[in-house]
């Protein structure tokens, strides 16, 4: 009896070892891969949009089509930030605004590219169902292209 015992336990554990072991590994992999081809996604947007000081409607549609194609929920969150230092008489005074992704989009309405100006800040999230950050990226405008 305890010989036939160990047969179904070997048989067992030599399943659990060449199907459902390598299944899971398989699907961490692939939720590597995806988040390294997010994160390469926006940096290109990201990196594009410094190189240029524009947010175009075509490079957003993009960045959203490429995360659609991914699979999943994916939420973009777009902060663009700028700074201005005022100096009147003896009082030096910092000025930030931000600027976020629905004020963004409200250019590409009217059919405009969002413009920004050069040491401007802008930063890129990309959240999933549960609100986790997959990726984020950002850094200043180098170049005003317009």
């Amino acid at each position: 009896m305890s010989d036939g015992f160990s047969k179904i336990v070997a048989i067992l554990l030599s399943v659990l070892m060449m199907f459902i072991i390598p299944v899971f590994y398989m699907q961490n992999e692939a939720d590597r891969v995806k988040q390294t081809r997010i994160l390469e996604e926006v940096i290109l947007f990201v990196d594009g949009v410094r190189n240029t000081g524009i947010i175009g409607k075509e490079d957003y549609n993009r960045l959203e089509e490429v995360l659609i194609a991914l699979g999943g929920t994916y939420k973009i969150q777009i902060l663009h930030s700028t700074h201005m230092y005022d100096e009147s008489g003896k009082i030096l005074v910092y000025n930030a605004n931000q600027y976020y992704e629905s004020q963004i989009k409200d250019s590409f309405v009217k059919d405009k590219d969002y413009l920004m100006s050069k040491n401007d800040y802008i930063r890129v999230l990309i959240k999933n169902r549960e609100d986790d950050i997959v990726a984020w990226y950002g850094g200043s405008i180098k170049y005003e292209a317009y």
